[in-house]
């Protein structure tokens, strides 16, 4: 893979316009009208003269050419070898964190856990902390780029996976509400495991992961099932008006400021899209379908970006959040593997028109402002999860056919951006906290710009995945 570079092409020009100044004449015969008299041939140039010059002057820009070329691909391979070290170091060859110890201690915790969910009544890895899955499903994607070389990665996540499912006395399998945290009466945020169960239920053909994903998938879409709360979700807690979306989250039945927020799509369409094409749910592919189509017809800007989230079109939260934006795009190419053909015309249009618009404001360094189209500034950092993840979208959709191969080169130059500034010895840098869509301005928190947090180590992993399979 080839990638110019504008700087060499800059001297090509200046280099061309030489080489035909010198072919006139100018300088060399001043005073002189080198012009052929009409009639005349045009003499060979001298192979001892002006030719052999041009000659050598081209032969000099191609080997420029092709040096400045190999020193972009030394940044390209710097950038993957660099991050590779980092992701085993805080995974698979981290001393502190072992799934199987953290899962089974409550004073425990992943580095890369900022949230450390003990607060209060919440119980340990409160609402199954979709951060490490984020993180876990990240490994996956490492492991599938050549499941021979990366077996280390599928052993870490299925530890992960594993030291959370007890066993009752039927034989039935389900996640342990005390280790894995999870419960079906608190919204979105409890689901986005689920979407690398699933993967790794399907791939490896793991009957247990399967069953746990039977259950989590009738908590979403069985209309007659009443959850461990005495509701049931799918028709108490989504909207025809919302395009059928759930709300972002349920806890005591009461909905937040914003109904659908543009994180909550990818909690829960990845999964639901998944399972629904695994089993042939035709009905529930269509409405992700809906629901995505709510969301590209409610919540878009005139300028092609995403507003973080939405009770209509006329009730938003304006605030153009990369990372909420991340979340959606990353929504759209994961549930693009699975949909329908009969889907996929509007969803590649969709996926453009959201990349075009996030490309007018990737920042000159290739990465992108945690508000996107506000001015950088050290409350308004370049950073790292939103960046990551519009990496990961693209390079995705390049690779499925669904965005066309010139939009590679802003994501690869995104990727080395993230590795050359962003990461070194001391981990990953400027991935911010956490903000919620109740349309204040919460995303500019100095204090909230963190090291080797979660949401942004996890799709950092993703977009290195994708790397790899260039």
């Amino acid at each position: 893979m080839r990638y110019s570079c504008k700087k060499g092409n800059m001297r090509i020009i200046l280099l061309a316009g030489a080489i035909l100044l010198t072919g006139c004449g100018i300088g060399d015969n001043q005073g002189t009208d080198p012009s052929p008299q009409v009639g005349q041939e045009t003499p060979a140039p001298s192979q001892s003269g002006v030719g052999a010059e041009n000659e050598l002057q081209a032969e000099n820009i191609s080997s420029q050419e092709s040096e400045e070329e190999s020193m972009t691909q030394e940044r390209i391979d710097g950038a993957i070898q660099k991050a590779e070290a980092y992701i085993r170091s805080l995974t698979i060859e981290s001393a502190v964190n072992v799934p199987a110890e953290i899962v089974a201690d409550e004073k425990k915790f992943f580095s890369w856990d900022n949230e450390k969910r003990t607060p209060g009544d919440k119980p340990y890895l409160y609402d199954w902390s979709y951060y490490n899955g984020v993180v876990m499903e990240g490994l996956y994607d490492i492991y599938e780029t050549d499941p021979e070389a990366n077996s280390g990665y599928l052993a870490y996540v299925k530890e992960y996976l594993d030291a959370m499912i007890i066993t009752d006395e039927d034989g039935h399998k389900s996640l342990s509400p005390n280790l894995a945290g999870y419960v079906d009466l608190h919204g979105a945020d409890c689901y986005k495991t689920a979407a690398l169960m699933a993967r790794v239920g399907i791939s490896q053909g793991d009957e247990d992961y399967l069953q746990i994903c039977a259950d989590l998938y009738r908590d979403l879409t069985d209309t007659s099932y009443i959850n461990t709360s005495g509701h049931n979700v799918p028709t108490e807690y989504t909207e025809e008006s919302l395009g059928h979306n759930y709300w972002h989250g349920w806890a005591e039945d009461k909905a937040p400021k914003y109904k659908v927020w543009l994180d909550g799509i990818y909690m829960l369409q990845p999964f639901i899209s998944r399972y629904a094409a695994e089993t042939g749910d035709e009905a529930q592919l269509g409405l992700v379908q809906e629901r995505l189509d709510w969301v590209k017809e409610t919540l878009i800007a005139p300028d092609g970006m995403y507003w973080h989230a939405a009770n209509s079109a006329d009730d938003l939260c304006k605030y153009h959040w990369t990372r909420a934006m991340g979340w959606y795009g990353m929504a759209m190419v994961d549930v693009m593997e699975v949909l329908p053909e009969e889907y996929m015309e509007e969803r590649k249009e969709a996926l453009k028109i959201f990349v075009d618009g996030m490309l007018k404001y990737q920042d000159e360094s290739g990465l992108w402002a945690n508000v996107a189209d506000w001015e950088v500034t050290e409350t308004n950092r370049l950073e790292v999860s939103g960046t990551s993840m519009m990496v990961y979208t693209i390079l995705k959709g390049v690779r499925n056919g669904w965005l066309d191969e010139s939009y590679r080169e802003a994501a690869v130059k995104a990727f080395v951006a993230m590795a050359e500034l962003k990461l070194d010895e001391e981990g990953l840098h400027d991935i911010y906290f956490k903000a919620t869509a109740d349309n204040t301005d919460n995303y500019q928190d100095p204090e909230f710009y963190l090291t080797d947090e979660g949401k942004g180590s996890g799709p950092f992993i993703m977009a290195y995945s994708e790397m790899l399979r260039l």
